[in-house]
């Protein structure tokens, strides 16, 4: 059996599965491009022209993150009976954890108590200046998978009303935080103090969040984009930030990454960006390799797959 890695596999990765799985062949599609042609299976976000490269035997791709909207452009995949698998469920608590960094900075003023640093300006009390509260706040949280429902849990003791949406939820009010289907998405808004976009990156949710539900948002909301670029529209946001009719946004992801510097977003007021990297810790690529880890070991021995993908719905 061999199994082609892409760049994301470093090399002590390698070396722990070659010695886990002895009796499989580990070859990187960077130094043996041609290896492609013979694989069983393709660890890695799969490119077309490798794809296109793969024989018969591919019967297996695992995405190491959790996004899989750069596999499922290619259409002869979505097509095939390849399976794909990913590791949602490895970034959660580190997105969760982002996602409060990025609504505290706003409500706490942490940008301006940064600045006030720099200037050695020294405000007592920080009277007079712009300082909220996430208690009591309604959020929703639009996409409730692993990292929805990791910010959930947050929030609820954080003792904020949580409303999610989700393409599978039932619509009923469940202990917790209430989940709605996503039918509910324009109602919901209006009313929400902070929206926080967690849903994947797929046909049906790109733009979700365009201009015209940008302008229903109420006066004082913030929103936060951690899942994906193209979800929400950059140049409303960036107009209502301007407005000033928004308490302000919080955004980790980019419709284009890395951000070009003419982008309207640069110079919109009450917005803390960070570089796509709310998954980033210690700790990140250990969670992530465990279910790669396992994922293997189920190939190799004939197991049903973890985390296995919808192709069609792109997630």
């Amino acid at each position: 059996m061999q199994i082609v890695l892409g760049s994301e596999v470093d090399d002590t990765r390698v070396a722990a599965m070659q010695a886990a799985f002895p009796e499989t062949t580990f070859t990187s599609v960077q130094k043996d491009p041609d290896s492609i042609r013979e694989a069983d299976a393709y660890i890695g976000r799969i490119q077309p022209d490798v794809f296109a490269r793969s024989g018969e035997r591919l019967r297996w791709v695992h995405a190491t993150g959790a996004g899989i909207e750069t596999i499922i452009a290619i259409p002869e995949l979505v097509a095939s009976d390849i399976v794909v698998t990913n590791t949602r469920g490895a970034h959660a608590p580190f997105v969760a954890e982002h996602t409060f960094a990025l609504m505290l900075a706003l409500a706490r003023n942490i940008s301006g108590f940064s600045l006030d640093k720099v200037d050695r300006r020294y405000q007592p009390y920080g009277r007079g200046l712009p300082l909220d509260s996430l208690y009591g706040k309604r959020m929703l949280i639009v996409g409730m998978g692993n990292i929805g429902r990791a910010i959930a849990s947050r929030a609820l003791a954080f003792e904020m009303e949580v409303v999610g949406l989700d393409v599978m939820a039932p619509d009923q009010v469940m202990d917790g935080p209430t989940i709605l289907p996503m039918e509910h998405l324009d109602n919901e808004l209006e009313s929400a103090d902070v929206v926080v976009v967690a849903v994947p990156l797929t046909t049906k949710t790109t733009n979700l969040l365009d201009a015209r539900r940008i302008d229903a948002l109420k006066q004082g909301a913030m929103v936060i984009g951690i899942s994906r670029g193209n979800i929400i529209d950059e140049v409303a946001l960036a107009k209502r930030l301007h407005d000033g009719t928004l308490a302000g946004a919080g955004l980790d992801v980019y419709a284009e990454e890395p951000l070009p510097s003419d982008h309207p977003l640069w110079d919109a007021p009450r917005l803390v960006m960070t570089p796509h990297c709310a998954p980033n810790t210690p700790l990140t690529r250990d969670r992530e390799f465990e279910i790669t880890h396992e994922n293997i070991r189920r190939f190799v021995e004939g197991e049903p797959l973890l985390n296995m993908c919808d192709k069609v719905a792109g997630f």
